[in-house]
């Protein structure tokens, strides 16, 4: 087993290999955190929360679900979720989220975090291309209303990886609103063989 602890308010990166199973785990409980991956072989074929959304006809990914990229590529299947909430229609936060909505422009953001631990790495890098994991949006009367995450520490997302990638973790910063009930903690990733 190969652990990367990704820090509160930071991301991390991690190679993935076809065959393995790749956990994104809450270590302290109500975090969310913003994930995306690209294709080892060619970047410029990335996860895709619209085409996930779009091929499985649903707004929150189940077991036996695929997370698909922008060229309907499955790249992992869940296989195991202890959660059951997660968001792909809000981009992550980036730093006009928080100078507009919030008037605090100089806040982190899970955008600036990914773009500091890929830097140098030569990957295609937008908002749009994260999957929120463990956010517990609900749609209520056509608005996307955010509430605190209910989930324990430990809570998991197990997903067998169907191609060689690389994956970028952010443990979200948000400590303005409920989305990790205002107070950001660290999460993992962990593979298996």
């Amino acid at each position: 087993m190969a652990e990367v602890i990704v820090p509160a308010r930071e991301a991390r990166t991690m190679e993935v290999k076809k065959g393995q199973t790749l956990e994104i785990v809450d270590l302290e409980g109500q975090q969310v955190g913003d994930f995306t991956a690209w294709l080892a072989s060619d970047p410029d074929e990335y996860l895709s929360p619209s085409h996930t959304v779009s091929s499985n006809g649903r707004l929150v990914p189940e077991v036996g679900d695929s997370i698909l990229s922008n060229h309907r590529r499955p790249l992992f299947k869940i296989v195991r979720d202890d959660v059951g909430r997660h968001d792909l229609v809000v981009p992550c936060c980036d730093p006009e989220r928080y100078a507009i909505d919030y008037d605090a422009p100089d806040h982190g953001s899970c955008l600036l975090s990914l773009q500091k631990a890929t830097e140098g790495m030569d990957l295609p890098l937008r908002g749009e291309m994260c999957w929120n994991v463990f956010m517990n949006n609900q749609i209520e009367d056509g608005q996307i209303v955010t509430y605190e995450p209910p989930h324990p520490a430990g809570s998991t997302i197990a997903m067998e990886v169907l191609e060689d990638m690389i994956v970028a973790l952010s443990a979200c910063p948000q400590d303005i609103s409920a989305v990790n009930a205002f107070n950001p903690t660290p999460m993992a990733l962990r593979t298996s063989d």
